[in-house]
């Protein structure tokens, strides 16, 4: 009988900007604990500069803990120089330094077009008698 492989464990890493302004820095890594509560793969807070954890180091991070497929999602709005050039050059050195690790940069936050159904709910509360 042939050993079954085992199946990949994944991990997310959350990418947020990073600000000079530690709380903002704080509500993100925040944001990430609790969306780490609520689904199954790990999600680990990091940021593109500014604020640690770095990208490098959650890939790390998320290696060190087993993961073998490391999904990066910026928490991004809009495309920029950020999401299509700087976010995947820092993947590619942190999916460098663990070999035979699958690091990919997944969609920005603000692709997904449920992010107008979120907009539209804030809305209609806002607007309610």
């Amino acid at each position: 009988m042939e050993p079954q492989a085992s199946s990949p464990t994944t991990a997310v890493v959350l990418v947020a900007h990073g600000s000079r302004a530690s709380e903002a820095n704080r509500s993100h890594l925040e944001l990430a604990a609790r969306l780490d509560a609520r689904i199954e793969p790990t999600v680990i807070g990091a940021f593109m500069e500014l604020a640690e954890p770095s990208i490098g180091d959650a890939v790390r991070r998320a290696a060190d803990g087993g993961a073998t497929v490391v999904a990066v999602l910026p928490y991004f709005l809009h495309p920029g120089r950020h999401q299509q050039k700087d976010i995947p050059e820092l993947v590619a050195e942190a999916a460098d330094s663990r070999p035979g690790i699958e690091v990919r940069v997944v969609e920005h936050f603000g692709s997904d077009p449920a992010v107008v159904d979120l907009l539209a709910a804030q809305v209609a509360r806002a607007l309610a008698p």
